[in-house]
């Protein structure tokens, strides 16, 4: 019998646990994962990791070791569509579009000027081990894996948990001030009977990790094809490491199943035979099976995020189908937002309000994450259509597409309006304003009584800006000799940031007083116009182009990257509205949204 007591609990150390357990460590908050898998995922399921969240594994000194292992951009800047991998027919092996994506071709730009690094890809099965090797690193007592909570009460003054070690059955209680539930939805929300709001889980979708030599199909550029095959068929192969482009030695192939038939139902020899009628590779072509798993799409979010001292994160939050590679990223950002709030309340520098503000910004950036990718999914129905794919008419969609590929004025006619319609699916893969673009309208922000940029109806167009609740727009300053981002300021031990101007004595002096009376971590960071060989300076117009403030203004900025408040200028009563900034974001008044 184990009796264990720690500030959070957290049930579930997948992606978002481990996540959870790492920015938590860094912000000082000690805390248990109990995760009841015995290791960590074994499926390459999960693998996009936008630039967002590659931000915040940079402030937590996470990022070097991702993309030391992860995909490079030059091996994931395009998409493609095939009529098949391999083949010898007619119309086997052909390609029918081809997509600049994820900060790659056309897209390097905006992508490469808006944040610090690259997006990257790495599954699952490569990048948890990793989270875990830095959550261990920071508390190597505090990941009990091969655990299982069994049940939990709480009360006003914390949670009870129950929980079985799976290998000697010994059953023990931790005891905690706050449950975070990471654990996909299996228990924690169902125990709180939460409702999951939103559809899905209509058909099976069966996922075959395997290893096969595929280099002379795959283009170095290519991260992931989409395989439209000659008879409606329809699969997506991914490179999956753990070198990339067509030295890829280890593939995810994703393909929907008819009704009534499961992973259970196809045997090894079987699953081989599907990987290479789907793809069409030679049966000389050795073909290696690692896993075999399947799961059902669904479009769900919690109808809360928090009762009482119970919190829920990631998938236990909000389930969405793979399109546009939302999921882990969602569910990392969720951890991110929550980890400095928890740290606040259990310091007592915050109210328990703050507590309150993620559920109120974190519930309306997943319901839009999820809606995204159902709007993903549901647009392939306009390139079936356009393609010619009839469900259930095998020769129909043969017919059609072979129609489509031949060298007559009415094949150029159909390929030029499959360009067009293929087209508008970069608002999966150039979703570049969905990924950084998302913003709090009520929570632990100030709003200054301005208007949100204009958003792009494709979710491509990124629009910075220092507006309250925003992610801090990213600039490259200068320090001496050294570059660092805006970015850079917001260390991950939880603590707040002050950027002025160059004109920003007033708030500095400000900054202390309000440090003091909320017993807060503070740093001010004042950015010149002009190097002063000391301080940070904007060499490269990048700040003034975004910062929304004079010379003379001020923006706070969060432990997460947000703005929480911001003056325009200066302030003959900065005390006095710095302080009731603090009010307002540690949960500590009743300030109305009216910007006092």
């Amino acid at each position: 019998m184990f009796d264990i007591e720690v500030p959070v609990l957290l049930v579930g150390g997948g992606g978002c646990g481990l996540a959870a357990s790492v920015f938590l460590s860094d912000a000082g908050v000690r805390h248990l994962v109990v995760e009841r898998r015995e290791s960590t995922s074994v499926l390459p399921r999960a693998h996009y990791l936008n630039q967002r969240t590659m931000e915040i594994f940079r402030q937590h000194g996470i990022a070097d070791d991702v993309y030391r292992i992860s995909c490079p951009l030059p091996n994931m800047s395009e998409v493609a569509w095939r009529t098949s991998l391999g083949g010898d027919g007619p119309a086997d092996g052909r390609e029918l579009h081809r997509m600049d994506a994820f900060g790659g071709g056309s897209t390097a730009g905006p992508y490469a000027a808006d944040s610090t690094g690259p997006s990257t890809n790495l599954p699952q099965h490569r990048l948890e081990p990793l989270l875990r090797r830095h959550a261990e690193r920071r508390a190597p007592t505090s990941l009990l894996f091969n655990h299982q909570m069994e049940e939990f009460t709480q009360d006003e003054n914390g949670v009870r948990a129950r929980v079985t070690d799976r290998v000697t059955g010994e059953v023990g209680t931790v005891r905690a001030r706050y449950l975070v539930g990471t654990d996909g939805g299996r228990s924690v929300g169902p125990s709180l009977g939460i409702p999951m709001d939103g559809a899905g889980g209509g058909f099976t979708i069966i996922s075959v990790h395997f290893s096969a030599d595929l280099s002379r199909w795959w283009s170095d550029s290519v991260l992931m094809t989409h395989i439209f095959g000659l008879d409606g068929e329809v699969s997506v192969l991914v490179a999956s490491g753990p070198d990339w482009g067509s030295a890829s030695e280890e593939w995810a192939l994703h393909f929907r199943v008819p009704p009534g038939t499961t992973a259970g139902d196809l045997e090894a020899e079987a699953i081989t035979t599907r990987v290479r009628g789907l793809l069409k590779l030679p049966e000389d072509l050795g073909v290696r099976i690692h896993h075999v798993s399947e799961y059902r799409p669904e479009a769900v979010v919690a109808r809360s995020f928090r009762s009482g001292r119970v919190l829920l994160a990631g998938d236990a939050a909000h389930r969405q189908p793979p399109a546009a590679g939302g999921g882990l990223n969602t569910a990392i950002q969720d951890a991110h937002n929550l980890a400095w709030k928890l740290r606040a309340v259990l310091d007592g520098r915050a109210g328990d309000a703050l507590l309150d503000s993620y559920e109120a910004e974190r519930l309306p950036v997943a319901r839009r994450n999820v809606d995204w990718a159902m709007g993903c999914l549901l647009n392939y129905g306009l390139l079936f259509a356009a393609l010619g794919m009839a469900h259930g008419k095998p020769a129909a969609t043969e017919a059609n597409i072979s129609e489509l590929l031949k060298d007559t004025p009415m094949g150029e006619t159909r390929r030029s309006v499959v360009r067009e319609v293929f087209g508008t699916q970069r608002i999966e893969y150039q979703a570049h304003d969905i990924e950084l673009g998302h913003h709090y309208e009520a929570g632990a922000v100030l709003p200054d009584g301005t208007q949100p940029p204009p958003r792009d109806p494709y979710g491509a167009v990124y629009r910075p800006t220092t507006r309250p609740g925003h992610r801090l727009p990213h600039a490259w300053l200068r320090r001496g000799d050294t570059r660092v981002s805006t970015h850079d300021l917001v260390g991950g031990d939880g603590g707040f940031v002050l950027i002025t101007g160059p004109l920003g004595e007033a708030w500095a002096s400000a900054a202390k007083k309000a440090a003091s009376t909320h017993g807060v971590e503070l740093t001010v960071v004042p950015i010149d116009n002009e190097p002063d060989g000391v301080g940070h300076w904007d060499a490269e117009g990048a700040w003034a182009a975004v910062r929304g403030i004079d010379d003379d203004g001020a923006v706070l900025v969060r432990p997460d990257q947000h703005v929480a408040w911001r003056s325009a200028r200066g302030s003959r009563h900065a005390d006095q509205e710095l302080g009731a900034a603090f009010d307002r974001v540690l949960g500590r008044s009743d300030a109305t949204d009216d910007g006092r």
